[in-house]
């Protein structure tokens, strides 16, 4: 999903079979707010989700692309601030973002959320009870599972993943990486978590310089492909056609 040149249209895009489809969306939406798109497996539904704030009332926006059609909801019960789509992880279809506390005159936390479609409201997923409300969280998929981990401050990155979604005491460590790749690079270079593979070695971006290959095991790095100036963001193959067929 990309944004259009206003802040009315989008443009869903399947790399797999090169084909997109343009959207305009009848609602006034935010240049600022949080978007994702999910998909409904008890629908066989892809949705884009648009989400932004004005006060404590959260609106947001969902585009269905079986119906063609979308929906609007407001949810004012919610004191938390939205932040970037950057920070976002797919899991079981499911779009997952990090938000904060507005609430500035407590200690920072912040919170993971999806929205859920039934009910129309955010709910919260449960975070590790060992994390810290003043480390900073990011959101990733790896081998299914929901995972958090921290890159402010820390010499590595100590990845947990929910091993039994929504359940608290199922956090655990998965792994462990440098926080940024020095012996390979002429300078330290900061890494973000992309993939796992199954053989546990991790795909990873390597700040705007290009993909390359971590082993947790051997600690050993290789360079996959070298793009300056461009940050990877992986997707799932399908051949679903924009059009409405395979």
């Amino acid at each position: 999903m990309s944004f259009g040149t206003s802040c009315k249209s989008f443009v869903l895009w399947n790399p797999s079979i090169a084909w997109y489809k343009s959207i305009k969306c009848p609602y006034e939406l935010p240049l600022h707010g949080i978007y994702g798109l999910s998909y409904d497996s008890t629908a066989d539904d892809y949705r884009v989700l648009v989400a932004s704030q004005q006060g404590n009332e959260i609106s947001v926006v969902i585009y269905s692309f079986r119906n063609d059609s979308w929906n609007i909801f407001n949810d004012n019960r919610y004191r938390y601030g939205i932040l970037s789509s950057e920070n976002q992880a797919v899991v079981n279809g499911v779009v997952h973002f990090v938000i904060d506390s507005t609430e500035w005159s407590e200690l920072r936390s912040s919170a993971i959320v999806y929205f859920d479609l039934v009910e129309g409201k955010f709910k919260e997923v449960p975070l590790p009870g060992f994390w810290r409300k003043d480390d900073i969280m990011n959101l990733v998929a790896l081998g299914g599972f929901l995972c958090v981990y921290c890159d402010i401050g820390v010499q590595q990155l100590k990845i947990y993943a929910m091993k039994e979604y929504g359940k608290k005491e199922s956090w655990a460590r998965l792994f462990v990486m440098p926080w940024a790749i020095e012996q390979w690079v002429p300078f330290p270079t900061y890494v973000k978590p992309l993939f796992l593979t199954r053989k546990g070695q991790v795909v990873v971006s390597v700040g705007h310089k290009g993909i390359g290959l971590y082993d947790p095991k051997a600690r050993t790095f290789l360079w996959c492909e070298r793009v300056c100036g461009e940050m990877p963001i992986p997707y799932v193959e399908t051949l679903l056609s924009l059009n409405g067929g395979v």
